[in-house]
C-alpha cells in the first residue's frame, strides 16, 4: 500500500511538472522569443522536479536532454548534438578518474588507515580531538564523497562518543563538527563536490580555464576558515564537561603490497593533477590514469565500475547540458535584463547569489542549485570567475536540516542530536559562511589578480 501511495505521489508530482512546463511556455512574457519561452519551461520544470525529487535528480537530466533535444533544438538551428556533449565532457572524466580513486581508497580501506593514522595524533583534549575530526573529514571530502566520508566518520566517533558522560554536550559537538566538515571540505578541490564541476565547465566555455592547483589556491584558505569558524561555533554551543576524553583506536595490521600499490596511484595522480602547468597533460585526461591503472591490474573489478558515482555523473551531465540550453536561448540575458541584475553593484550581486545559493542548497541537492543559478550569473559578464566561485563554494553550506544533504542525514540518524541543535549551530556557520565567501573571498580573489 506504501509503495502505491508513494507511486502516486511521484507521478502526481511529475504531471504537475509538465503543466508547470505547458504554463511557463503558454504565459511566457511577450517579449521573449521562442527559444527563451521553451527554455524557461524546461527551466521551471528542472527546477520543480530537483526540488521536489518526484522523480530521481538523474531521471531529471534524462528528461532535460530530451525535451532541450525534441522542444529547443528546432530553434537553434537543430543541433540538438551541444546538449549531449556536456554529458561526456572534460569535467565528466575529472569527476570520473576522482570516483574511481575514491572506489580504490574504500576497497583496501586506505581511508580508513589514513583517519585512524592522523587521528592517532590529536592528543586527549576535547577540543584536538574535535579539530583532529573536522581535519580528518575534511581532508578526506577534498578526495571521496562526502557521504562515504560522514559514514567512516561517524563510525569511527561513537566509540568516543560512548566514553563520554551521559548528557554531555560535547557528543553532539563531534556527531555534528562530521556532516558540517564533510560538506565544507569538498570545496577545496575540482573533484571534491559536483557544484565545483558545474562552475569549471561553465567559466571554461566563456574561456576561463582553471588548472587543479589554481582552483585549490583559491579555495583551500577559504575552506580552513571555516572550518575555523566551525570548530569556533561547536565549541561555543555545545562546550565539554570533561578536560581529558581518551581516544581509543584499535591499531591496524601493516599495509599490504596493493594497498602501497594503490596509495601510489593516488599519490602521482594527484601530483600530476597538481602540475598541468609544468607538464601540459589536462586534469581530464590525467583522470584515465587512475582507472587504467586499479582496473587494468585488477585491483578494482566489474563490480566496483558497476558501484561508481555514476547517478551523480548523470545529475552533473544534466545540470550543465541545462546551463547550455539557458545560454544558447538567450534565456540568460532576458532574466538579467528583467529582473534588473546588470544595475546592481558587483558586491551586492555576488551577495545576492551567494545567500540564494546557500538557501536553496538546504532545500534541493547542491549540483541542481548550482545548475540553476550558475548560468545566470555567467550572462551578468561581471567577473564571471567571482560570481561562480560565490555560488559553488555557497552551494555546500548545506547545514541547515538533515534533509539539506545525504551527511547531515547520516548524522542525524545518529539519535544523538536533534532538528534544533543542528539548525541553530548550522545557521550561524551557514551565515558566518556566506558571509566569509561573499567578503573575505572577494578581496582574496581580487588580490589574486581575478
Amino acid at each position: 500500500m506504501k509503495l502505491e501511495r508513494a507511486s502516486l505521489f511521484r507521478a502526481l508530482w511529475t504531471f504537475l511538472s509538465f503543466f508547470f512546463l505547458w504554463i511557463s511556455i503558454r504565459y511566457a512574457p511577450g517579449d521573449m522569443s521562442g527559444a527563451q519561452k521553451t527554455c524557461l519551461g524546461i527551466f521551471v520544470l528542472a527546477a520543480f522536479l530537483w526540488v521536489t525529487e518526484a522523480i530521481p535528480l538523474f531521471v531529471t537530466s534524462f528528461l532535460i536532454l530530451a525535451l532541450q533535444s525534441v522542444l529547443l533544438a528546432p530553434h537553434i538551428d537543430g543541433n540538438y548534438r551541444v546538449f549531449l556533449a556536456p554529458f561526456f565532457s572534460s569535467t565528466i572524466l575529472l569527476f570520473l578518474g576522482g570516483f574511481v580513486l575514491a572506489r580504490g581508497l574504500a576497497r583496501y580501506h586506505l581511508d580508513e588507515r589514513m583517519a585512524f593514522y592522523l587521528l592517532d595524533k590529536v592528543g586527549d583534549s576535547p577540543g584536538r580531538i574535535l579539530l583532529g575530526m573536522m581535519a580528518v573529514t575534511a581532508f578526506l571530502s577534498m578526495w571521496m564523497s562526502n557521504t562515504a566520508t560522514t559514514a567512516l566518520m561517524i563510525a569511527v566517533a561513537y566509540p568516543l562518543v560512548r566514553q563520554l558522560e551521559p548528557g554531555d554536550p560535547f557528543a553532539k559537538a563531534i556527531i555534528l563538527g562530521i556532516p558540517f566538515s564533510a560538506n565544507v571540505g569538498g570545496i577545496g578541490t575540482p573533484i571534491g563536490t559536483p557544484p565545483n564541476a558545474i562552475a569549471l565547465s561553465a567559466l571554461k566555455e566563456v574561456g576561463i580555464n582553471l588548472s587543479f592547483l589554481r582552483w585549490m589556491v583559491l579555495t583551500v584558505p577559504l575552506e580552513l576558515f571555516v572550518l575555523l569558524v566551525i570548530y569556533w561555533v561547536l565549541m561555543l554551543f555545545f562546550r565539554p564537561r570533561t578536560g581529558k576524553v581518551k581516544l581509543s583506536l584499535e591499531k591496524m595490521p601493516p599495509p599490504e603490497r596493493r594497498e602501497i600499490f594503490v596509495s601510489g596511484v593516488l599519490a602521482l595522480t594527484v601530483l600530476l593533477w597538481l602540475t598541468t602547468g609544468l607538464h601540459g597533460v589536462p586534469s581530464s585526461v590525467i583522470s584515465v590514469f587512475p582507472v587504467l591503472a586499479l582496473f587494468g591490474t585488477g585491483l578494482l573489478r566489474r563490480e566496483d565500475f558497476n558501484s561508481l558515482g555514476w547517478d551523480v555523473l548523470f545529475v552533473i551531465g544534466g545540470g550543465l547540458s541545462l546551463g547550455v540550453g539557458v545560454h544558447r536561448s538567450g534565456l540568460d540575458g532576458w532574466l538579467l535584463t528583467s529582473l534588473g541584475f546588470e544595475r546592481l553593484g558587483f558586491y551586492p550581486l555576488l551577495l545576492i547569489f551567494a545567500f540564494l545559493a546557500a538557501l536553496l542548497t538546504n532545500f534541493m541537492s547542491n549540483t541542481s542549485t548550482a545548475a540553476l543559478l550558475v548560468p545566470i550569473v555567467l550572462a551578468i559578464g561581471k567577473n564571471p570567475l567571482i560570481l561562480s566561485l560565490g555560488i559553488a563554494l555557497s552551494a555546500s553550506a548545506s547545514m541547515l536540516l538533515p534533509i539539506s544533504t545525504p551527511p547531515n542525514a547520516i548524522a542525524y540518524g545518529s539519535g544523538l542530536i536533534k532538528v534544533k541543535d543542528m539548525a541553530r549551530a548550522g545557521g550561524v556557520i551557514t551565515f558566518i559562511f556566506v558571509i566569509a565567501v561573499s567578503t573575505i573571498g572577494y578581496f582574496y580573489w581580487k588580490l589574486l589578480g581575478f
